[in-house]
């Protein structure tokens, strides 16, 4: 069944999505597969869609003079027409229209542009105010669905409908591969959505196109206020390529058999629709693809974008591999982690060399004349339940004035990470773990990250501590940061540390809690979790007294099925009393060795600046390799703004 009026998508084939079939350069809307009267020369020459990017001097030149603008590029993922820049003074952000404008860059690339003529700047409405004005008053449909602006007209009152998020998809499974079966499907489900596009668009099909008022300037500009103009620009150069010209998707075979095109090439039309269709080589596809193109429909390949020449429509690129059936967790997992240009392939055995090959491993005697020796002191972790890669801890000792010595100590990474080393440059590349909802990407190698510098209970462990002498109130009265030597006694979940907050006088037996190292007891530890609970409480209020302000947010947690890896169901994840405790002090402990470095060293930040030169490092005046300390927590010195913690 054939449903031709929900085809809301005037544009030729091949032309870009975003780009509009009856504007721009050259012809925009021209086919590249018709070479006989879609693809006319000058010359001898293709017509130019794109515009020769600048030169080097020429930008260099330009930026200085502030005729030229550079900014990270943002493509709006739900209209991927629009693009903007940031302005350099900070005012409403700089609009860039279409494919055209955008010039063959990506989104997140670093791009220079050059501001059009003021009579082409985007006009906005005096009721949006929105910085972007992405979306406030323009229907929400793609610029692929219908052509250009040039449909919205048609569409008011259907702005917020949700079949975008259906429609979004609709172009890429179009006519070119000859059939409408997933047309019809999409359609299908649009008319499950009561959305009557094909009534309410219907009496307007016929009438003229023209563009859309709202976008660019129909009016003198002199006739209007400053704020309902918004700057407009177009790309000259691109400056660094931050995306990663990754892309995942499906292919297709070209509409015209009889072009030279189709007997060379397939079409890559990835799900991302910020980024370019590509031509992919045939060699590169599977071996009968050709022959039996719809048993790959449904098939996510990772497609990689090599060049996108000034008079091509469609990208060129080369198909890395094929990942598997779309839909399924582990395909669309690598085809995001890949896009995103997260390394997630195993260390080599050259970085996995770097490490200590004999375990368990063993603390060599030498180090400990080198470190402050807490192994004695009540130290213990608190983290989720799940956790294998304990890299912080806890202590608390109440001292004979009253007031308490409380410790934060970190693994020390850096011992294991020599710098300049294969395992020292994978991790500056890799910069972060990455925390999926059902798995984790590791900065460093597992037998790092769960065995020599995880604080597993009843082991000694190389960290990095700050240790304060604080009052019940929290006053600060001294501070000691340096190298350590410490013994957890016990591996405490977060549900354990809110039980002894919850109940303060009650005795938890022993079964409700973790193995206690012999020396300390459960109930000295007990002691130590509420002592670390009144402490922080006085902090979290003094904050807010001095004007932090509260940024919480709500936190989606899943529950997976230990088998397939599928999600059973979800829930709001709580942040209780034991997470506050706990993160005050995380959040805190960089700040002090952070201020005693700036103070000392004159130093901005110490992250990533390497080894620092100084008095006696056993001292603890001094971090010796701060890029590696604290591995995972956020550097930063205390200011207005609070985690909620």
């Amino acid at each position: 069944m054939s449903h031709p009026d929900y085809r809301l998508n005037l544009r030729p084939l091949g032309t870009p999505r975003g780009a509009s079939s009856l504007a721009g350069p050259c012809g925009v809307g021209a086919s590249p597969g018709d070479k006989k009267s879609k693809s006319k020369t000058i010359r001898g020459k293709k017509k130019s869609i794109f515009e020769t990017y600048l030169s080097k001097e020429d930008v260099s030149e330009g930026l200085k003079r502030g005729t030229l603008i550079q900014g990270v590029l943002r493509i709006n993922p739900k209209k991927f027409h629009e693009a903007f820049i940031p302005s350099p003074d900070g005012d409403r952000d700089i609009f860039i229209d279409g494919v055209v404008a955008r010039n063959r860059a990506l989104n997140g690339d670093l791009v220079v542009v050059n501001l059009l003529p003021e009579e082409q700047w985007k006009v906005i409405k005096p009721e949006s105010n929105d910085k972007e004005t992405e979306g406030a008053y323009e229907s929400d449909l793609p610029e692929e669905l219908c052509g250009s602006h040039l449909l919205q007209q048609s569409l008011k009152g259907y702005n917020d409908s949700p079949d975008v998020i259906i429609e979004a998809q609709f172009d890429d499974s179009d006519s070119e591969d000859g059939h409408g079966n997933t047309q019809n499907a999409l359609v299908d489900g649009v008319k499950k959505l009561s959305v009557c596009v094909h009534e309410k668009g219907k009496e307007d099909a016929g009438a003229p196109v023209t563009k859309d008022e709202n976008t660019f300037m129909s009016q003198d500009t002199r006739a209007l206020p400053e704020k309902s103009l918004q700057r407009s620009a177009k790309v000259v150069y691109i400056l660094e390529k931050k995306h990663s010209r990754a892309a995942t998707g499906f292919l297709k075979l070209l509409a015209d058999k009889n072009s030279e095109l189709f007997r060379k090439y397939a079409l890559f039309s990835p799900s991302d629709h910020r980024v370019p269709r590509v031509y992919v080589p045939l060699k590169d596809c599977p071996q009968d693809f050709v022959t039996r193109p719809k048993d790959y429909a449904n098939t996510l390949f990772i497609c990689r974008i090599v060049d996108w020449r000034e008079d091509s429509n469609f990208a060129l690129g080369q198909l890395a591999k094929s990942l598997g059936q779309a839909g399924e967790i582990e395909p669309e997992t690598e085809g995001i982690l890949t896009e995103y240009g997260v390394d997630f392939s195993d260390f080599s055995s050259e970085v996995l060399e770097c490490l200590p090959q004999g375990l368990p491993w063993t603390i060599p005697p030498e180090e400990f004349s080198k470190r402050r020796d807490l192994r004695k002191d009540c130290v213990f972790t608190i983290d989720p339940s799940t956790a294998r890669d304990l890299d912080d801890a806890l202590s608390c000792k109440p001292i004979a004035d009253g007031n308490f010595e409380v410790g934060v100590h970190i693994a020390d990474v850096s011992y294991f990470v020599p710098e300049g080393s294969s395992l020292d440059k994978v991790a500056a590349e890799r910069a972060t773990s990455v925390y999926l909802v059902q798995k984790v990407v590791p900065m460093l190698p597992r037998l790092l990250c769960e065995e020599l510098c995880s604080l597993n209970p009843m082991t000694d462990k190389l960290t990095f501590s700050v240790i304060w002498t604080l009052t019940p109130k929290g006053k600060i009265l001294s501070e000691w940061f340096g190298q350590t030597v410490i013994r957890s006694c016990t591996k405490l979940s977060y549900e354990h540390a809110q039980s002894m907050i919850e109940g303060p006088t009650r005795k938890i037996p022993e079964k409700e809690l973790p193995p206690v190292s012999p020396e300390h007891t459960s109930e000295e530890v007990h002691r130590a979790v509420l002592n670390l609970h009144g402490i922080a409480k006085e902090l979290r209020k003094q904050r807010f007294v001095d004007g932090a302000l509260r940024l919480d947010q709500l936190k989606l947690a899943f529950t997976l099925d230990h088998e397939t890896g599928l999600p059973q169901g979800c829930h709001i994840y709580e942040y209780r009393d034991s997470n506050k405790s706990c993160g005050r002090k995380m959040l805190g402990a960089p700040c002090w060795p952070v201020r005693e470095l700036t103070r000392e060293e004159d130093l901005c930040s110490p992250v990533g600046a390497g080894p620092l030169a100084g008095p006696d490092e056993s001292s603890g005046t001094h971090l010796p390799t701060p890029q590696y300390w604290p591995a995972r927590l956020p550097f930063r010195m205390p200011g207005p703004i609070s985690d909620g913690s």
